[in-house]
């Protein structure tokens, strides 16, 4: 159930600020479910695909995507990387989700794709977003500490022209002074009609956790899971500090296949993270697994 296309630009965004208010119920590891697995075929370096999941129903369901490159040599790693995910209706009220990898490493390999659903613990209405327009939402009390978030849309409003579509652009975490953890994501649409979403917001929980280590305001730095087993998982990243006004996100995140010197073969979740708040901080990083 997939189509391959040409692969789309990736859009920067910008926002204006509007908050819903609660506190969500994490997934149980039982409520993941595995949707489908793929197989890319060999991509050159620098090469896209873009897939899509068909009647992607319920329209409950938040959908992330998990990769397990193929093909390292002894002398380069076999790299990829998701560089676009949304979200469309189809005339006719038919829901898909949409995904577009990229090879980013310098030799040409293959990945394994693996796509799992999680269902919402809450939802709201984006509201009427004009076609290339933005909206930033943030979910207060974003507790437990250990949850990880995932953010999906039922995009409403496709017209016999036109497919409604909406994506999220940037994710991040934000400490406030009177110790609320909150979770913040500006949202897309990004077709070529104005229409509105149910938003949907997953959460997982996580025991795997480490520090993110001090990292200046407007800062970076990377870092990589070794031995990321199974091949088949795929991670999502979620932050919670203790320091007023610690504020942290993903920049990018892709899976890396390498061989070690003995000869074996080991998978790596890679990915860059940034400190986008007005103070220097450290946080603890929950590394989840759909």
């Amino acid at each position: 159930m997939k189509k391959l296309f040409g692969a789309l630009a990736l859009v920067v965004a910008a926002g204006a600020l509007t908050a819903p208010v609660a506190s969500a119920a994490p997934a149980a590891a039982g409520d993941v479910q595995t949707q489908a697995a793929f197989y890319s075929g060999t991509i050159a370096a620098g090469g896209t695909q873009t897939w899509h999941w068909n009647n992607a129903n319920p329209h409950t369901t938040s959908y992330v995507v998990g990769l397990s490159p193929k093909g390292a040599s002894t002398t380069a790693d076999c790299q990829f990387e998701v560089i676009k995910t949304w979200y469309a209706q189809q005339y006719g009220g038919e829901r898909e989700f949409w995904w577009t990898i990229k090879n980013v490493g310098g030799i040409a390999c293959a990945t394994d794709i693996n796509l799992y659903g999680l269902p919402k613990t809450a939802s709201w209405s984006s509201g009427g977003i004009d076609s290339n327009g933005y909206k930033t939402f943030h979910w207060n009390n974003a507790n437990p500490a250990n949850a990880t978030y995932v953010v999906g849309f039922a995009p409403n409003g496709a017209t016999n022209s036109a497919a409604c579509q909406f994506e999220t652009t940037r994710e991040w975490y934000v400490e406030q002074p009177g110790g609320e953890r909150e979770f913040y994501f500006t949202v897309h649409n990004l077709g070529s009609i104005a229409c509105t979403a149910e938003v949907l917001l997953s959460a997982k929980t996580t025991n795997t956790s480490f520090s993110t280590g001090y990292v200046p305001s407007g800062g970076s730095a990377g870092k990589t899971w070794n031995n990321a087993n199974p091949l088949t998982a795929a991670y999502v990243v979620g932050f919670s500090s203790v320091t007023p006004n610690c504020q942290f996100e993903v920049l990018r995140s892709w899976y890396a296949q390498r061989i070690n010197s003995t000869g074996s073969t080991e998978r790596e979740f890679r990915h860059t993270i940034h400190n986008g708040g007005p103070v220097g901080c450290a946080a603890t990083e929950y590394l989840a697994t759909a």
